[in-house]
């Protein structure tokens, strides 16, 4: 046991070390324009959910589960400031009033997205993105969704950095035919670790004549 607890000290320890060294790479967390970031993250959350069912007026409540994977590239047009495309796969489980209703969902979505990094390594992000809901029973559900979100950008080295992601994120999905007719709507927080590689590309400088 005491052999054990020297071990788990010494690596704590030799990590938090690691970690105190590489503070002194974040150069003030600045990304130089001409960066092209490439990276991804996993994500899940817990949020309410409301059902309004336009044929009855009838509205229902319940809880969701999702987990997310996510792929991010973008390109600083200036100094910490990057756009880019983003895309998503999301896996959700939904339950309302118990028993009413539980489905199985998974979403394909994509869109651009903007953020901004400040001296101290945390970013600004705001994202919009577009796609399709397919439901376990086969139904498809045009969906849209928004997040903005805070995180902070801790840089292993000047290209690798981990980075949690605090984001407020908005779906809303439309089914629409004989059978069924409803708009699905949530709204809540989504926390995500992901990890991003910074790639400078130099500018090219043109010989002179």
């Amino acid at each position: 046991m005491r052999r054990l607890l020297t071990l788990a000290f010494f690596l704590a320890f030799s990590f938090a070390a690691f970690a105190q060294q590489n503070t002194s790479s974040l150069i003030s967390a600045k990304i130089k324009d001409g960066s092209i970031m490439v990276g991804g993250n996993l994500g899940a959350s817990y949020q309410k959910f409301s059902r309004d069912n336009l044929n009855t007026g009838k509205k229902e409540t319940g809880d969701l589960i999702e987990v997310r994977f996510a792929t991010k590239t973008g390109y600083f047009f200036l100094p910490d400031f990057a756009v880019g495309l983003n895309a998503a796969v999301e896996h959700t489980s939904i339950n309302i009033d118990s028993t009413r209703f539980g489905s199985k969902n998974t979403y394909l979505l994509a869109g651009p997205f903007v953020r901004y990094y400040l001296n101290n390594g945390l970013f600004g992000e705001l994202n919009v993105n577009a796609g399709v809901n397919t439901v376990k029973n086969g139904n498809k559900t045009d969906i849209k969704s928004a997040a903005l979100g805070v995180g902070y950008a801790y840089f292993l080295n000047e290209r690798i950095a981990i980075e949690p992601l605090l984001s407020f994120t908005y779906v809303q999905g439309r089914v629409d035919n004989p059978d069924v007719n409803t708009k699905d709507s949530q709204f809540g927080p989504v926390l995500n670790v992901g990890i991003q590689a910074y790639l400078w590309v130099p500018t090219r400088v043109l010989p002179t004549k």
